[in-house]
C-alpha cells in the first residue's frame, strides 16, 4: 500500500509541477507583453517631446520701426522648446525638417520686408510693399514659408531687410510659426 500511496502523491507532484511550470510559463509571456509596452509607451513619451511647433505674433504696431529683428512676443502655441519670446529666437533643439512661415503687414501706407534668417543667412522674404502712386490709404501684407533642414542649435529668426513699420493689432497680424516635420 506505501507505494501505491508513493505512486499517486509523486504523480500528483508531477501534475502541479508540470502545471507550475505552466503557469510561470505564462507569467513570463505577460512579462515580456508589458515589458513591450512599457518600451512602445516609452518611445511614444519620447517621439512627442521631440515635437516642437510654435505661433507667435505682436499685439501692436510701431509705424517707424527700423530694427533689426522682430521679436514676436505673444506667444499664441507653443509645444516642446525652442521658441523665445523674449529675443524672437527659434533655437532648433535637435536636428531634423522644419518649416517656417511669417507674415508682416506693412504700417499704413509704408513697406517693409522681413527675411525668414538662419544662422544669419536669409533664406526667404516676405515683401509688403505700398504703391506711393496709389491715393488710397491702405496696408499691404507680404508673407513666405520655408522649409529648412536644421542641425540641433541652428537658430532661426526674422530680420528686417527694408522699409519701415509694421502694423499688428491686439489679435495678431503680424506672426512668425515653425514646426518640426521630422
Amino acid at each position: 500500500m506505501f507505494p501505491e500511496n508513493l505512486n499517486r502523491t509523486v504523480a500528483r507532484f508531477d501534475v502541479q509541477f508540470t502545471l507550475s511550470e505552466h503557469t510561470q510559463q505564462k507569467f513570463s509571456s505577460a512579462l515580456a507583453s508589458l515589458e513591450t509596452a512599457q518600451t512602445k509607451l516609452s518611445k511614444s513619451i519620447d517621439d512627442k517631446s521631440s515635437h516642437h511647433a510654435f505661433t507667435a505674433g505682436i499685439s501692436s504696431y510701431k509705424s517707424d520701426w527700423t530694427g533689426d529683428t522682430l521679436v514676436f512676443p505673444v506667444v499664441i502655441y507653443c509645444e516642446g522648446t525652442g521658441y523665445n519670446p523674449s529675443t524672437g529666437i527659434f533655437t532648433a533643439p535637435s536636428a531634423g525638417t522644419y518649416v517656417f512661415y511669417v507674415s508682416v503687414q506693412s504700417s499704413l501706407q509704408k513697406y517693409i520686408y522681413l527675411d525668414i534668417v538662419v544662422n544669419g543667412s536669409s533664406k526667404v522674404r516676405a515683401l509688403a510693399w505700398y504703391n506711393s502712386g496709389s491715393s488710397i490709404a491702405i496696408h499691404q501684407t507680404g508673407t513666405n514659408l520655408v522649409i529648412l533642414h536644421l542641425q540641433t542649435g541652428d537658430r532661426v529668426w526674422v530680420r528686417r531687410g527694408g522699409g519701415t513699420g509694421y502694423y499688428s493689432y491686439s489679435i495678431p497680424i503680424t506672426t512668425f510659426s515653425g514646426f518640426k516635420v521630422n
